[in-house]
């Protein structure tokens, strides 16, 4: 069996490892013969037989010398693009695809709609992280996904990431105190609702030696953005008392660990996102994850045990934090960690994976 992920995996790398955590397992299976990775290949005359799909998004916005211009993307890059899945699938190719959002998170405009919906259309198969995603894509893309076959296979952990310093140490790192309470949200934090959500749940969450710190991106970076100081107001006039910290900067693989070991409870300020990786990523550190109960990030949570809230009600996210700090006081944290472990791994998520290449090729 001849596999295509059209994606550079080597340019996302540990930032996010997803792909080449896949790839490294699927390697490994003796059901397949090759695993080719890369954009071009995608317009390259070779034969092949799955043709695995994740962020249709980045396909054609890996045409441009910049790849966050999607401004400049003409009704050329996606044409092409589709031409080019049609004439594989002609030859015999069948397309599976991993969703991981409804619409991307940058860029939601006609042409992704239209991208998404052709995609789906012209996938043989889809491949959910959780029941919820079906529900949500069935939903969305009645006509495009519906009769297709469809496989739940959940998101891998990320022990790839050392995992050797205690907590006391890691606290030291941050200039946290052992009897504070660290509140953390990890990676990007997209817009100023996300960033209002947590400083505002955070203020009102009755806990002792509290401190919120988010370690990431934060929207607008650049000072040049108009909107960069209007979204940063609140933030600014919370972090003179240290309470509230920021640390705005990429983080380095090897300080992941530093970020996650030091905190009692991981925060997901999301919305109505369909996934996050920070489920995984908090579960295999052994954190409680509180997140909003919407999509399979509300699925993984409840299945095992974390809070959730409705980012809509403030109240809920405020109870969701309380009942959070509680969770990591009991060692709920072990609970998750023992779940990323046994459920998360990925020699089982790769097996599942080729299953599903099989079924299809077998239609």
């Amino acid at each position: 069996m001849k596999v295509l992920l059209p994606y550079d995996i080597t340019t996302t790398g540990l930032k996010n490892p997803y792909l080449f955590l896949l790839v490294r397992e699927l390697v490994k299976n003796k059901k397949i013969d090759f695993v080719q990775h890369g954009y071009g290949w995608l317009y390259e005359d070779i034969h092949t037989d799955i043709i695995h799909l994740h962020w249709p998004e980045l396909l054609v916005k890996a045409k441009l010398a910049d790849m966050s211009r999607v401004d400049l993307l003409k009704d050329v890059h996606f044409e092409e693009l589709i031409n080019n899945l049609k004439l594989k699938k002609r030859r015999g190719a069948k397309i599976i695809v991993t969703v991981h959002n409804e619409m991307p998170h940058k860029g939601k405009n006609l042409h992704f709609q239209q991208l998404y919906r052709t995609v789906y259309k012209l996938a043989d198969g889809v491949i959910h992280m959780g029941l919820a995603s079906k529900e949500i894509i069935d939903k969305s893309y009645p006509a495009d996904v519906s009769g297709k076959p469809f496989f739940i296979i959940p998101h891998g952990n990320y022990k790839i990431f050392d995992n050797i310093l205690s907590k006391e140490e890691c606290r030291e790192r941050l200039s946290v105190k052992p009897e504070e309470q660290l509140l953390l949200s990890f990676g990007a934090i997209r817009s100023s609702e996300e960033l209002d959500l947590g400083i505002r749940a955070f203020k009102k969450t009755p806990v002792k030696n509290g401190i919120f710190m988010m370690a990431g991106s934060l929207p607008y970076p650049y000072k040049s953005q108009l909107r960069h100081f209007t979204v940063r107001r609140k933030l600014y006039t919370n972090m003179f008392n240290s309470r509230i910290r920021t640390v705005e900067k990429v983080i380095e693989p090897s300080d992941v660990q530093i970020y996650l070991n030091a905190a009692d409870l991981l925060f997901i300020p999301r919305y109505n996102t369909l996934n996050s990786g920070n489920v995984a990523l908090g579960f295999t550190f052994g954190k409680v994850v509180a997140g909003p109960g919407y999509g399979v990030i509300g699925e993984e949570l409840k299945k095992n045990g974390n809070p959730v809230f409705d980012p809509y009600k403030i109240e809920t996210v405020i109870e969701a934090i309380t009942e959070g700090f509680e969770l990591s006081e009991s060692g709920h944290g072990e609970k998750n960690r023992e779940y990323a472990e046994q459920e998360l791994r990925w020699d089982n998520i790769a097996e599942k994976t080729v299953d599903a290449y099989q079924v299809l090729l077998k239609q």
